[in-house]
């Protein structure tokens, strides 16, 4: 196998001398060993855009709703809000208005709504899926299910029961589609949230509010309160997907998908889930393992884009401009297979 000395490395060609010999180095290998799952205790799929991920999620859930419709079966759907899905319903609405795709035999539940809120108010999560979804599709009002936020507080308690109770009337959810907070919510459970809460009113944490105060005029009018499905309630799900898109979303799905399972960080707890799945962009893979050290993986698939993500991000974390780093720094940072010395 050819050398590539550090010399020739730090040159404006370090990427491409890079590739040649981890290819040769590989291409020797009598087997391969895949380490990922080691490290993602959740199954993360990975698109290179938000409208690619959305699509994908768009098509298992079709998929899902002409099944049941053949089976004869209603197929239940749990529903998130926020800036998340908002890609993914306009991908269903276009299934809907190009391809026929029909909701008729459709039931949904939504995740949470903010409380007190008018059904009708922009901003309430009745509205929004309104706007996005429902008024676009041809799904019966009589199977739409969102946490009422009129109501009092008196009445809250018996409505969410009631909430639990019409789910497993229908026999339960069969996709779950969840986004995630910066701080890991949820739906609206909020870090510390137990697994084994109910659909209950919760205090917003203020960096939920502060995350969504672009709904309102300002942060003063974000309710405090909201009307959410328990932890415990989301799990029952039959299977359930989670969308996450962009940097700001990279640190928490690294903390969700290959940290400890933990109340702290609650979308950690769907690694207790045995149909769980994480669609995401990019972006928001940027922190995992088979990004940041993709050599702690067994990752074999080194083309350029890889190996420049993983010199930079080396150098970044370091503080020193590429063409810096020193053999040491490689060899510190799991990238020491990358050099070769003549």
């Amino acid at each position: 196998m050819r050398g590539v000395s550090f010399n020739e490395l730090q040159g404006k060609n370090f990427l491409h001398h890079i590739f040649i010999a981890k290819e040769e180095y590989m291409h020797n290998q009598t087997s391969e060993i895949n380490l990922i799952d080691a490290f993602e205790r959740i199954p993360v799929q990975i698109f290179p855009t938000i409208k690619e991920g959305s699509a994908h999620a768009a098509q298992q859930i079709a998929s899902l709703i002409k099944q049941k419709e053949q089976a004869g079966e209603k197929c239940v759907l749990g529903l998130a809000t926020g800036s998340t899905p908002k890609t993914l319903y306009a991908e269903l609405v276009r299934m809907h208005k190009q391809e026929a795709l029909s909701f008729k035999n459709v039931i949904t539940f939504n995740l949470d709504e903010y409380y007190p809120i008018d059904n009708d108010a922009f901003q309430s999560y009745n509205a929004f899926m309104q706007r996005h979804l429902f008024k676009h599709i041809d799904i019966d009002p009589a199977n739409i299910h969102i946490p009422d936020g009129q109501l009092t507080k008196e009445e809250i308690k018996t409505h969410a029961l009631a909430y639990e109770r019409m789910i497993e009337e229908t026999g339960g959810i069969d996709l779950q589609i969840l986004g995630i907070g910066n701080n890991g919510h949820i739906g609206f459970n909020e870090p510390g949230s137990s697994i084994y809460s109910k659909t209950r009113l919760i205090n917003l944490e203020n960096s939920t509010r502060l995350a969504n105060a672009y709904e309102f005029a300002n942060i003063s009018e974000v309710p405090r309160l909201a009307i959410t499905m328990g932890i415990s309630v989301i799990l029952k799900a039959k299977k359930i997907i989670l969308l996450a898109w962009g940097p700001s979303k990279a640190p928490v799905v690294q903390k969700a998908v290959e940290g400890n399972v933990t109340e702290s960080v609650p979308a950690s707890l769907l690694q207790q889930h045995n149909d769980c799945s994480f669609i995401i962009d990019e972006a928001a893979a940027a922190v995992l393992t088979r990004f940041k050290s993709p050599l702690l993986t067994g990752e074999i698939n080194w083309s350029p884009k890889m190996i420049k993500k993983a010199v930079v991000n080396m150098a970044l974390k370091l503080e020193k401009p590429v063409l810096s780093l020193t053999n040491n720094d490689y060899t510190d940072f799991g990238l020491g297979d990358l050099l070769f010395d003549e």
